[in-house]
């Protein structure tokens, strides 16, 4: 990424990785298990009752939570992506290349999934 050196960048990647991995993990627990509670009831079992068909379609459907998890998800794969282009690609030219790619896919990606969240 331009205007940014190595050590800044590898540590805003790492802080991103950080950062989002909690609630990334979080929000892909619930958006399975409420996608199973909308089509089985074993998902009731298993949450001790809390998530039942109603609240399965209200969590996964009607809730911001699909939104939310999809941009952490981004985010912490772009970072991730981007951990792992500086510390394996020995060639500085072709990491630049690939950090940049891997960033305009992430912004792409963001870009879709804020066009079909909002129209």
């Amino acid at each position: 990424m331009v205007g940014f050196d190595k050590r800044t960048r590898a540590r805003l990647y790492l802080w991103l990785v950080e950062f989002t991995s909690i609630p990334t993990y979080v929000g892909i627990y619930l958006m399975f298990i409420s996608g199973y509670g909308m089509v089985t009831r074993k998902a009731t079992l298993v949450t001790f009752g809390i998530l039942r068909r109603p609240n399965s379609i209200i969590l996964h459907t009607l809730s911001p939570l699909p939104y939310v998890v999809g941009l952490l998800t981004i985010l912490h794969a772009v970072a991730g992506l981007g951990c792992l282009i500086m510390r394996r690609v020995k060639n500085p030219k072709l990491a630049q290349i690939l950090e940049l790619i891997n960033v305009l896919v992430g912004i792409f990606f963001a870009g879709q999934l804020t066009v079909l969240e909002f129209l």
